[in-house]
């Protein structure tokens, strides 16, 4: 049996050399240093960052007057140009808030066919669905919240697109008599209402 003064001798030159590898890396490890800055290119070697920036070089009240100028100067300049003012980037939304497959079928035929008229605007078509009696159910069709119409609908093909061509055409006419009143409140030829 080896006795330690053997051991060390034979492997303990294998351990010391070991520490003084290791031990610079994990005594550095231990110490806080601040971050030093990155060398950019063309640049002097990098230097220590300041522990706060703001504090470190704070502008002259002369530099500070001239940056406020120039930030007011650049305000002024760009409130006095004409901007141009954009709408939504969607003009319309159909949404589909049904739940059975005879809901989801008259939805697809709605939207596939739908065409909102020229100059409709802004618009929600919100197509919802209640269940009814047996097998049919009651689809509601609303425009910017107000319901249009509301018809049963049972599982028969011809039904369904009878159906979605009902409401494509009274959503249609909603939105053209919309668009209609719009215009003429834009231009105030509305004729006020009479109090009874």
């Amino acid at each position: 049996m080896m006795n330690l003064l053997d051991f060390w001798r034979k492997k303990g030159w294998w351990l010391l050399s070991g520490l003084l590898l290791f031990a610079p890396a994990a005594l550095a490890q231990g110490v806080r240093q601040p971050p030093a800055r990155v060398k950019q290119q063309g640049s002097a070697a990098p230097t220590q960052a300041p522990i706060n920036e703001n504090k470190a070089n704070p502008l002259t009240p002369k530099q500070l007057e001239e940056a406020l100028r120039l930030l007011l100067q650049v305000t002024a300049d760009s409130t006095s140009t004409e901007r141009i003012q954009r709408g939504f980037e969607i003009d319309g939304l159909v949404v589909d808030q049904t739940i059975s497959k005879l809901g989801r079928d008259f939805y697809s035929l709605f939207f596939n066919t739908f065409e909102a008229p020229a100059g409709s605007g802004d618009y929600v078509v919100t197509i919802t669905e209640k269940p009814a009696r047996g097998t049919s159910i009651l689809v509601t069709v609303a425009v910017n919240n107000t319901d249009l119409l509301e018809m049963p609908l049972q599982p028969n093909q011809d039904y369904i697109e009878a159906a979605a061509n009902e409401a494509i055409g009274a959503v249609t006419q909603h939105l053209i008599e919309n668009n209609i009143l719009g215009n003429e409140l834009e231009q105030g030829n509305s004729q006020p209402l009479e109090v009874y």
